[in-house]
């Protein structure tokens, strides 16, 4: 069961007391030596026998500081960089019955090489199989020495935190989950009950006190030296409340300040509080100007000029002591009295007008500014861990949820120089891709969400895992999320859990107090707000002893960390600056690489012009070019694509080959002194490697971080001659609907190159889309662009060719997709498997393709690259299962259901029972539930208002159709199974 509504606080504890993920068991970090080394490499394995079909099978991986190819069966499923994000895969469809091989080849980089990996596999019967990291896995070194030695078992690290392990999947949104709830707030005499919250076992949750009518709603708190808190009001005005001496009661409300508007950051720092006034559109600094208690002397110290929407955010106190205020991409840029610590070559900074959110710092006088970092949407909060790193959680684009473009929430760690990517352009077409390899990368991507406020652990009492953790606050799913992070080189990892959640629990910001607990504050958008304190109950935990891993790695953190600052100290045109920086141009750190590019690119270019076209490291030299593509010299750059061309790619990591692609988009977008022989070499150079990425297996890096996609697109754009072929195979190969949107899109404006099923098959998987896709606001008429940018491409002949088939599919309650076939027989399973096996019918694959169309199979399932995407892909899973196991799956579908095809059920709270397959259509902010109860009626869908369900569980029925056979005879079940098959090569 995925999840039920909670009728009780025992059972909200009950529910979260359980894995999120289903692992019991944190998997070990393994080495093949003691003593770690770069260039070691090592091949890790580990047989996995099962006596069944998997019904579901989920596999997380970390590597770190080593490169690794991960294989199941032989069959690459990623490529994973020695900074690489922690992965998490389904492997459902790469498992088979008995025997099957896991293996890892993995090469040491710089910093403590590890292994980290968990297989968590449920069979059709029921049972559950873990599969993780240990002594039981064998490690042989590669090379001569190697093969004398032989395989020998896995130095063994210690175990991976389960915070860090097991965390991963509890901060997912499921369509269950209620986007509007905070409008359950509004009205409200009093704030919910704290007993109806789930929280992670061992928290308490206290109702301290509701706002009073005349009160208003509440945006912002924080704790004064007195131990007393101040609370913002949403329209303006400030509140002080004294609580009892075990701050489980207010006792005193005094109105300090009834002039601030809209105060969404508060602190108290050098014998003052200074609040961000977002609808007063400035940092403002309140003294106790006589001793009196009161704030006498209320100044501004800079105005910010722009919209009060992704306005001037939270505050916090740095570790030099300077005050550091967060904006979002309302607030303009400022541009006079202010030190830009990033790059001089972004738009903003070469005169062009950007929408971008930043994080500014300033001295307590608000003398001195800084721009620190900049690219953000609209990051709400901001505080420091306990290293004194800077961290928020910026918002998503919501209207582009669903698209290969979209970027969900995320967690950003803010170093100097900082450039996030975002630029506020939402919705265009063509879309925006706002992630490169110019911009800093994420902590981590959270998904679906409204941020608020941040704050780190560190100021808390409780358990040690907690005050590494950053707490970050959703406001429209009603949560507080535990970022809990881990030393990665000069950056961190993350790995993200759902700490508590109401319904409604419309959280604005939170704060700890001098007791140690957590206090936060609800309201927003007029809504009744109340004060509550999550405290720590459970016994006592000890920090646990340190593992061999986890001392190396914050060690190594500890001196990756210091190198950044001092390159961050370059963030100024200096002398020294080109010779300091150089050589962590190719780090394999992005965080160094990041801080090394943002100081060269503060450089005069002729300084450092002809050391980037010199450069012979492939990694240094792609990320020199970057720098000086963007730095638009047109002198320059017809040297740099010659040099472009020059590079290995196969020589770089995938870091190193982003690099290289964003620079030769540079390259050939920009007007250049360039041979034409030159850009022809280029353009077969890109054609060559975008035909041979997809094999790559590589590990994407975030949101617009896929290899193969960054080199489909520039592609595409360019109208390179040939790529149509690599791009239809990816659009066939696609598994998800990201990767197949992203298909689509490269391949819109090229269909007319195509031949003519390559332009059945593209508005095959276009209509399959309109379909099915999960999506935000904009999804429909991206969509309806796409369709309409293919249709221009096409001549007149290859649309009278296509027929009705490029017009968009008709939908209404009526329309179906079931077939008209006569009854031939009703099938037992047992009966199916005679008739095939004794018949002296074959089956014809040819014939059973055309069964398959006609049959209705394909408007669920794909086979060989058409179909739809509701059911399982047919030509994976004949790689996996016998014409046995396949005749099983039709004639008794819910005997074995995968996982991610899972139907629900859903019990209301009138009483009705609803079950069926949720439908995508629309985006998670969207109140009502949307249930196909009959798959081959599409179109006739069943609402449901989320505030209804009473409960949900997923479904013991299939929601494939029983008797599918019954229309079919002994020889078409033959065909039928040789079209699957044949898919596999058999």
């Amino acid at each position: 069961m995925h999840g039920m509504t909670v009728r009780s606080a025992a059972l909200a504890a009950a529910l979260l007391s359980l894995p999120m993920t289903g692992v019991a068991e944190t998997p070990h970090w393994i080495w093949g030596a003691e003593e770690r080394s770069a260039g070691q490499r090592f091949t890790f394995v580990r047989p996995v026998e099962l006596a069944g079909r998997p019904a579901s099978a989920t596999l997380d991986v970390a590597c770190d500081f080593a490169t690794c190819r991960l294989r199941l069966n032989g069959e690459t499923l990623a490529k994973l960089d020695e900074y690489g994000p922690w992965l998490t895969l389904d492997v459902t469809d790469r498992l088979r019955p008995g025997r099957n091989l896991l293996d890892a080849e993995c090469t040491a980089g710089e910093g403590p090489a590890a292994l980290a990996l968990s297989l968590r596999i449920e069979l059709a019967d029921g049972t559950a199989i873990e599969v993780v990291t240990d002594e039981s896995w064998n490690a042989k070194a590669t090379g001569e020495e190697g093969q004398r030695a032989g395989p020998k078992e896995a130095v063994i690290l210690g175990k991976a935190a389960p915070e860090l392990w097991t965390s991963a999947s509890s901060a997912r949104i499921s369509a269950f989950d209620d986007y509007e709830q905070w409008r359950q707030a509004s009205g409200d005499a009093k704030g919910p009950d704290p007993a109806t919250f789930l929280t992670q076992p061992g928290f308490e949750v206290d109702l301290v006190r509701e706002a009073t009518p005349d009160e208003g709603s509440w945006v912002s708190v924080a704790f004064d030296p007195k131990g007393r808190l101040t609370i913002a009001r949403e329209d303006q005005g400030l509140l002080r409340m004294t609580l009892t001496e075990d701050s489980g009661q207010v006792v005193q409300v005094e109105t300090i300040d009834e002039t601030l508007k809209e105060v969404r950051g508060l602190l108290y720092a050098h014998d003052a509080l200074y609040a961000n006034a977002n609808n007063s559109l400035g940092l403002y600094r309140l003294r106790d100007a006589d001793g009196d208690d009161r704030f006498e002397e209320v100044s501004l110290l800079r105005q910010f000029p722009g919209g009060v929407g992704h306005g001037r955010n939270d505050l916090a106190l740095g570790p030099d002591g300077s005050i550091y205020s967060i904006h979002g991409d309302s607030v303009d840029l400022p541009t006079e009295n202010v030190i830009d610590r990033t790059s001089p070559l972004r738009e903003a900074r070469r005169g062009g007008r950007t929408t971008e959110g930043y994080l500014v710092r300033t001295d307590k006088d608000g003398q001195r500014w800084e721009i620190l970092a900049s690219g953000l949407r609209n990051p709400f909060g901001v505080d420091f861990n306990a290293d004194g790193e800077a961290f928020t959680y910026d918002a998503d684009a919501e209207h582009d949820m669903g698209t290969p473009w979209y970027r969900p929430t995320r967690i950003d760690h803010l170093v100097s120089g900082a450039d996030f990517g975002w630029r506020g352009r939402t919705g265009e077409w063509p879309p925006y891709f706002p992630d490169g390899a110019e911009n800093a990368l994420p902590a981590v991507d959270v998904g679906e969400g409204s941020p608020t406020a941040l704050k780190s652990g560190a100021k808390g009492s409780f358990p040690p895992r907690y005050q590494r953790a950053m707490f970050a606050l959703d406001w429209a799913y009603g949560r507080i999320l535990a970022c809990h992070l881990s030393p990665r080189g000069a950056g961190y990892a993350c790995r993200v859990e759902q700490f508590l959640k109401g319904k409604p629990l419309n959280v604005t910001d939170l704060d700890f107090g001098p007791d140690g607990s957590l206090y936060l504050v609800t309201g927003g958008r007029k809504t009744q707000s109340a004060l509550y304190r999550v405290r720590y109950v459970g016994e006592a935990e000890a920090e646990p002893p340190t593992t061999l891993q986890q001392t190396a790695r914050e060690a190594f953190g500890r001196k990756r960390r210091e190198l950044r600052r001092r390159l961050e100290a370059y963030h100024r045109p200096h002398a020294d600056a080109v010779a300091a920086v150089w050589p962590q141009l190719g780090s394999p750190d992005p965080a160094l690489r990041q801080a090394a590019r943002v100081a060269l690119e503060h450089q005069p270019v002729d300084e450092w012009r002809e050391r980037a076209l010199a450069e012979r490291d492939p990694e240094t030299a792609a990320t020199a070019l970057l720098a000086l593509t963007r730095s638009g010299e047109a002198s320059s750059l017809g040297q740099a694509l010659s040099r472009a061309n020059e590079l290995d790619t196969s020589a770089l990591s995938t870091y190193g080959k982003l690099t290289l692609v964003r620079a030769y988009r540079s390259l050939l977008t920009t007007p250049a002194e360039a041979d034409e022989a030159v850009v022809a070499a280029s353009h077969e150079r890109l054609t060559e490697w975008l035909a041979i990425a997809s094999s790559d297996g590589l590990a994407p890096l975030g949101a617009g971080g896929d290899v193969t996609q960054e080199l489909a697109r520039l592609a595409s754009d360019r109208k390179l001659s040939g790529i149509v072929r690599p791009l239809m195979t990816q659009l066939r190969e696609a598994e998800s609907q990201r990767e197949r949107m992203h298909s689509l899109f490269v391949l819109r404006s090229l269909l007319g190159e195509g031949t003519t099923d390559d332009r059945r098959l593209y508005f095959e998987a276009l209509r399959a889309l309109e379909r099915t896709a999960y999506a935000g606001d904009g999804m429909p008429a991206f969509l309806r662009q796409l369709r309409k940018d293919a249709v221009a491409g096409l001549t007149e002949d290859q649309k009278r060719e296509l027929g009705e088939s490029i017009e968009p599919e008709p939908v209404d309650a009526a329309t179906t997709l079931a077939v008209d076939r006569p009854l031939v027989r009703r099938w037992t399973l047992a009966e199916a498997i005679e008739s095939v096996e004794e018949s002296p019918h074959s089956g014809d694959a040819a014939r059973g393709a055309e069964i398959f169309r006609e049959a209705n199979c394909a408007a669920c399932h794909r086979l060989q690259g058409r179909g739809g995407v509701i059911g399982p892909d047919l030509s994976s899973a004949a790689g996996r299962f016998s014409r046995r196991d396949l005749l099983a799956s039709i004639v008794e579908p819910s005997q074995v259901i995968a996982e991610r095809y899972r139907g629900v059920r859903v019990v209301t709270t009138d009483g009705r029972v609803v079950s069926g397959r949720l439908a995508t259509e629309g985006d998670y902010r969207r109140s009502i539930l949307r249930i196909v109860e009959d798959p081959m009626r599409p179109a006739d869908v069943t609402e449901i208002s989320k505030n209804e369900v009473d409960l949900f569980e997923e479904s013991p029925v299939s929601t494939m159709p029983t008797g599918l056979l019954d229309t079919f005879s002994a020889e078409e079940i033959a065909d039928l199974l040789s079209a699957i098959t044949a898919s596999r090569g058999d």
